[in-house]
C-alpha cells in the first residue's frame, strides 16, 4: 500500500537549504522509490490552522519505504543541514478510507 510523507517546512535560508539539503536528499528519496508529488510554497488553507512555509508531499511504496529513506544514514546525515536552516514538521500517511 502506498504511503505518503508530509511536511509542513519554514525555511529560514532558502538557498543553503535548496543547495546543501535538497540536492542531496532527492536521491535518497528517489532510491527508496521516493517520487515528489507536490511541493507548495503557499498552500491555500480551506480550514483551520495550517502552518506556515513550504508543504511537501512525497510518495513512497510502502509505509517501510518511507520509514527506510527516514532512517537512512545517508539521510541521517544531511538532515542536520535541513535543522540548521529550516524548522519542519513531518508524518507519514498510509490507509484511506
Amino acid at each position: 500500500m502506498k504511503a505518503y510523507m508530509l511536511a509542513f517546512v519554514r525555511v529560514n535560508d532558502l538557498e543553503t537549504f535548496n543547495k546543501e539539503y535538497i540536492e542531496n536528499a532527492v536521491p535518497i528519496v528517489q532510491r527508496h522509490g521516493g517520487v515528489t508529488v507536490a511541493v507548495d510554497e503557499n498552500p491555500l488553507t480551506i480550514e483551520g490552522t495550517v502552518p506556515e512555509g513550504r508543504v511537501v508531499i512525497v510518495e513512497f511504496p510502502t509505509k517501510v519505504a518511507a520509514e527506510a529513506f527516514y532512517n537512512d544514514p545517508d539521510y541521517q546525515a544531511i538532515k542536520a543541514w535541513r535543522q540548521k536552516v529550516s524548522q519542519s514538521d513531518s508524518i507519514i500517511l498510509e490507509k484511506g478510507f
